[in-house]
């Protein structure tokens, strides 16, 4: 029995609105007042969605540098890949937001067909090619930025010091907070990064709190980290 899901690079899998929703816990938020960072968003359908109901959404990440055909071609492999591998690791996940892996399936297709639609459409007005931890954004150009699926739960590929410089740069273009989700790494840990960057001196003036959301697909996956400042 597998212990984790068994990938060797970041995939480029997609989330939608309703899950960003979850994961974040958006509801004590006003959205529509807000100015948000999607951080290393890649083919999720968030900021397409967001904006359609009037959200002021920046989508980053460094694959906004090929074209459409391109991200498509490999958001579609990435798909495929975690979709043959994820049946030998079905036991770590909890199937209620997604029944089955034929749902799991139509709603990451969703994600990325979305977001192909408002990539061809706005391309570089809302879709800004960032390779982080470096951005091209202003000082608290932002008030509110959120992190999904790409710090802690790849601490066996991005070390500390990433996460660590990928979290001084957010605060440096947020002036609110920042929010990140999960909290877990691939073996369905929680990531050892957390307590190291709570403890971290040099985030000393930031606030920390772990807060527990209304969604989960990974077990024990259902927590995100706040920072306040």
């Amino acid at each position: 029995m597998l212990t984790k899901l068994d990938i060797k690079d970041i995939v480029l899998i997609g989330r939608t609105y309703d899950e960003y929703y979850k994961m974040f816990d958006l509801d004590d938020f006003n959205p529509h007042q807000e100015k948000i960072l999607d951080a290393a968003s890649g083919v999720s359908s968030f900021a397409a969605e967001a904006s359609k109901l009037g959200f002021h959404v920046t989508a980053s990440d460094r694959i906004y540098q090929f074209d459409a055909d391109e991200i498509a071609s490999k958001c579609k492999a990435d798909l495929e890949i975690v979709l043959q591998k994820l049946p030998t690791a079905a036991h770590l996940y909890t199937w209620e937001f997604f029944k089955d892996m034929e749902s799991l399936r139509r709603k990451r297709e969703k994600a990325y067909q979305l977001f192909l639609e408002d990539y061809k459409t706005f391309g570089s007005k809302r879709y800004i090619d960032t390779n982080y931890p470096k951005t091209h954004f202003d000082e608290n150009e932002f008030t509110l930025s959120l992190v999904s699926h790409f710090l802690f739960l790849y601490d066996e590929h991005l070390d500390y010091s990433f996460h660590k410089a990928v979290i001084t740069e957010l605060i440096r273009v947020t002036s609110k907070e920042i929010r990140i989700f999960p909290l877990i790494n691939l073996k369905g840990e929680k990531s050892t990064f957390i307590t190291e960057l709570m403890e971290d001196k040099d985030f000393g003036n930031y606030s920390f709190e772990i807060r527990k959301v209304d969604y989960e697909f990974i077990k024990n996956g259902n927590e995100m980290l706040v920072i306040n400042f």
